[in-house]
């Protein structure tokens, strides 16, 4: 016992360490990726990660801190964007003394004034009840904005200029690596205070009334009104994301209000993992890449993304964050020596299924466009697969789903196994 003691006061600084040597990389990864990835495209890309990450963020301190299902988040998102457009016209037309950096602070205000104004509603419910009225909320807002082309600039949008602004410290945003610096910036600023937000006793709340409101609300405190709170600190949030985004397009739209919008950072938040508080952001950066690599490579590239979020949601629960930290966990406890081989036996059987699934898919697109638009318009082997293909393709996907199956059934007894040993070494 008093080994226990002496050591106890110990623990803090070495949570301390691993802590800011977390941050400390994650700072890193942020400002070497332009050196490491110096061109505009990458950059631009790098862009659309870091307002990705910041959205899917704050979209979590509703889904995984309070267990809010929200359908109307890029409302808010929408909301930062059109006040972001507003400040940089406004800035650019009487020639104020103030930098386009600013621009992010008038996207967390009106956002943080509609998430207070629509969250006295929403929040009021749980559950299946919040997720509904979210989802109306979201479709009069759109429609809403689609109806007042004069205040929303319809589909054409309005467009804005970033290079209109003062420039502090040389900084014009005229290239894009110092947008990309910016939003750097605020995707570090933004995931420290909300990472600090999960640490407060208001976070503590948020996660006890996700976990049992009604024991919450018996304690004292009111679940709602803890939901309100969370609910107008991450529109705030997503308010930044929605201005970082129409500073980086330099145009804003009513599309900024859609449904899909609120889609995707619910697909990104929940591939990242929503109890990992590192998920969103793994889930964004893998999202936005795969989202935009698809799209150049093929056309069924939603049905890829449809398809990978469901074996997330039925496979991987925990999202990209659990798997790694699985992966991570076996490697510290010597496990993985003992279940390498199941493992490779389950990735070959993986990779068998999804290549013929990909080659049944891809057929599957170019004989439809062969039919419609004749087999000049596709330019890709589907439309010219014959029944071989189509053999080979069924065969690996079945032959891959079987091998899946034992070798599933294999890494679970070997898992087992091997979980023994450590406790019994423990």
């Amino acid at each position: 016992m008093d080994n226990v003691i002496a050591r106890s006061p110990a623990a803090p600084p070495v949570s301390w360490r691993r802590h800011l040597g977390a941050w400390s990389a994650f700072a890193a990864i942020l400002g070497l990726a332009p050196w490491c990835f110096p061109s505009d495209g990458a950059l631009t890309l790098m862009t659309q990660m870091g307002t990705a990450a910041i959205l899917a963020l704050s979209f979590n301190l509703l889904l995984g801190s309070t267990g809010l299902l929200s359908f109307c988040h890029a409302t808010y998102a929408g909301v930062g964007a059109y006040a972001g457009v507003w400040c940089m016209n406004r800035i650019g037309a009487h020639g104020l003394p103030v930098s386009m950096a600013v621009v992010p602070f008038a996207g967390a205000l009106a956002a943080g004034v509609a998430g207070a104004t629509l969250g006295y509603v929403t929040t009021r419910r749980a559950g299946m009840t919040f997720a509904m009225i979210t989802l109306g909320v979201a479709e009069l807002v759109w429609v809403m904005a689609a109806m007042l082309p004069e205040w929303f600039g319809g589909e054409r949008g309005i467009p804005t200029d970033r290079t209109l602004g003062a420039a502090w410290f040389g900084v014009t945003f005229a290239t894009q690596r110092e947008v990309y610096g910016l939003v750097a910036l605020w995707v570090f600023v933004c995931a420290a205070l909300m990472y600090a937000i999960t640490r407060t006793p208001l976070g503590f709340l948020a996660r006890a009334v996700r976990d049992n409101a009604a024991r919450v609300a018996f304690l004292g405190p009111s679940a709602s009104a803890v939901r309100y709170r969370m609910q107008i600190l991450a529109a705030a949030f997503a308010g930044v994301a929605g201005a970082l985004g129409a500073l980086n397009f330099e145009l804003v739209s009513a599309d900024a209000f859609s449904l899909e919008r609120s889609g995707v950072v619910l697909v990104f938040t929940v591939l990242g993992g929503t109890m990992y508080f590192s998920g969103p952001i793994l889930g964004a950066v893998v999202g936005v890449f795969a989202t935009v690599m698809l799209a150049t490579l093929t056309r069924a590239w939603q049905l890829y993304l449809g398809l990978g979020f469901l074996a997330v949601v039925l496979f991987a629960p925990g999202g990209i964050a659990g798997l790694i930290a699985v992966h991570g966990r076996a490697w510290r406890t010597g496990m993985a020596r003992a279940l390498w081989r199941p493992y490779a036996a389950l990735c070959v059987g993986l990779a068998m299924c999804t290549g013929g699934l990909i080659g049944i898919v891809e057929m599957t697109y170019g004989a439809r466009l062969a039919s419609d638009a004749g087999p000049e318009a596709v330019g890709g082997f589907g439309a010219y697969a014959g029944p071989g293909a189509w053999t080979l393709a069924t065969v690996a996907v079945v032959a891959g789903a079987v091998v899946v199956a034992r070798a599933g059934r294999w890494l679970r007894h070997t898992a087992a196994g091997a979980q023994r040993s450590v406790e019994d070494r423990q």
